[in-house]
């Protein structure tokens, strides 16, 4: 029988977001870190005119010599170039040499932090980077976290990225996805491993959430960080939460052998640690997917990142539960936890998508290179590991994303009366594959649009006003 706490505390606290001029300072300081900039000559504009050697609406095959209108933030016409007229005043960018798609959705990310990244030996065994990145997180500022989530959130857009999940800690996150003009989830971490100290944790959670500004782009969602940092009752009262105020709710799970070894065993390198005290009324025997289900956690469109260590009774259950998964290899790999059964679970009807988790754990924050990694696990390890076409992955790093999000009926694809939301990579306009040129050629985006706003532009990229 699934156990189920008996009700969240009452929600008392206020006030505990970032004061006013603590903001200010932060916004003054870092700015100029920036990697991706807005384009003075595309900002203002409403109406915009893209020609490209190749569209891929991803909702329909590939089109050569494609284009698109923009209005207002939205779509109003896709197809031909030679069947889709200019209005007077759309802007037109021309990209004879790339290929124009939706933008690409990275679903799970660490952008407080990217600059951990000079500060952490990304490949070593998961215990020990968990043990260096508690040290970093505690030494860590608001405006330090602040500072590198603007530089995450700008490099993401050189990425072609339009809309991110992050997993934020300080919750600077959503300064700066605000201020850059990225489309996201900000997902507020909650890390509670002691039962004395969960009523005064959750508290200053609920205050964070209750005062934290939101808008057209960015959305709050709940993180409680995982099965071996946050207690039974408080990942029942996350879950309940979010539930109540229809926020998305996410959890790190089955990353680790050390994980699966506390929840379903008490045994391993964290059986002394305060979690384990907090375990005791948890049957052993559970694997920590299984867990998150006896906690009647698993529901629909839950968020669950990782799910390496699933055996075939996990891979069942995901599917059933119709929970989403966010697969995120090249970090696996880093932190040698082991490689997802990625072809079981596919099989299984387990919904998977891709995401690049944060640049302590990983090199790039490019969904386009993490799927080039999976495409070498499915050469190193092809029982594992499916052979899937061009459009299947570049499914999972967009509309299967950005439906993983709740937000599939908006973004992910190009069709008519979605949100523009897009992005243009070079690779050649004499490609006859353009998929599998842009999986294994393209690096950086020559544009980057967001709710029909021109957030990134590439050096040399020179819009013109249409005749």
């Amino acid at each position: 029988m699934k156990k189920r706490a008996s009700g969240c505390p009452k929600d008392e606290l206020r006030g505990g977001y970032q004061p006013r001029q603590e903001r200010k300072a932060s916004r003054e300081k870092g700015l100029d870190m920036l990697i991706g900039h807005p384009s003075p000559v595309a900002a203002g504009h409403k109406a915009f005119f893209f020609r490209a050697s190749w569209l891929v609406p991803l909702s329909a095959p590939p089109i050569r010599d494609g284009a698109l209108l923009v209005r207002d933030g939205r779509l109003i016409a896709i197809g031909k170039a030679k069947d889709i007229a200019p209005e007077r005043d759309c802007l037109r960018l021309d990209f004879p040499d790339g290929v124009l798609l939706p933008g690409l959705v990275n679903p799970h990310t660490h952008l407080e932090n990217t600059h951990f990244a000079d500060q952490i030996v990304r490949s070593q065994p998961f215990a020990d980077w968990l043990k260096g990145m508690r040290d970093l997180v505690r030494q860590q500022t608001w405006d330090d976290a602040l500072a590198a989530a603007r530089n995450g959130a700008a490099t993401l857009l050189r990425f072609g990225v339009t809309c991110v999940g992050d997993s934020s800690f300080h919750g600077a996150t959503l300064t700066a996805l605000r201020e850059i003009g990225l489309r996201g989830f900000v997902f507020k971490e909650l890390i509670c491993p002691r039962e004395e100290e969960q009523n005064e944790g959750w508290q200053a959670f609920l205050t964070w959430l209750n005062d934290a500004p939101t808008g057209e782009l960015i959305r709050l969602g709940i993180m409680a960080h995982a099965p071996y940092t946050v207690t039974p009752t408080a990942l029942q009262w996350a879950w309940q939460l979010a539930s109540q105020r229809r926020l998305p709710f996410s959890v790190h799970v089955a990353e680790s052998p050390d994980e699966r070894a506390l929840i379903e065993r008490r045994e391993g390198v964290w059986a002394h640690l305060p979690i384990a005290q907090a375990l005791q009324k948890v049957p052993t025997g559970l694997s920590p997917v299984r867990y998150l289900d006896w906690l009647g956690i698993l529901d629909e469109g839950v968020l669950l990142i990782h799910c390496v260590q699933v055996d075939d009774a996990d891979i069942a259950l995901l599917a059933k539960r119709k929970v989403w998964v966010a697969h995120c290899p090249r970090s696996n790999a880093n932190l040698q936890v082991g490689v997802m059964p990625l072809a079981k679970m596919l099989v299984a009807g387990v919904q998977v998508c891709l995401a690049t988790d944060g640049l302590a754990s990983v090199e790039t924050l490019s969904p386009l290179d993490e799927i080039r990694f999976a495409l070498r696990l499915g050469e190193t390890h092809p029982s594992l590991y499916p052979t899937l076409p061009p459009e299947r992955w570049l499914r999972m790093v967009t509309l299967d994303a950005a439906t993983a999000l709740g937000m599939g009926q908006l973004i992910g694809s190009l069709q008519i009366g979605k949100m523009a939301d897009l992005t243009v990579f070079p690779v050649g306009a004499e490609k006859r594959e353009p998929l599998e040129a842009l999986l294994h050629e393209g690096k950086e985006a020559m544009m980057t649009m967001v709710a029909g706003r021109c957030v990134y532009l590439a050096e040399g990229v020179n819009p013109a006003k249409a005749p």
